[in-house]
């Protein structure tokens, strides 16, 4: 890996968030289980996912963080 400077990061590359870094595995899960049932990908792509379920996820995700810092 290459050592970027600290003050050089953010203007180069913005890592994204431990949320959004969740997000996306739980759609790959999603498509997973969709494959999984119907032999088939869904036909809808991961922004309609998103947004039919935010809430969702973000519930999630805030259980699943607090059972982590309870452990």
């Amino acid at each position: 890996m290459i050592n970027i400077p600290e003050e050089f990061r953010s203007t180069l590359y913005e890592e994204p968030s431990e949320f959004r870094c969740w997000c996306n595995e739980m759609w790959m899960r999603h498509k997973d289980e969709i494959f999984v049932w119907e032999q088939k990908l869904p036909e809808y792509d991961s922004t309609y996912y998103f947004r039919k379920h935010r809430w969702m996820l973000k519930k999630m995700f805030q259980e699943e963080q607090k059972e982590q810092k309870n452990d």
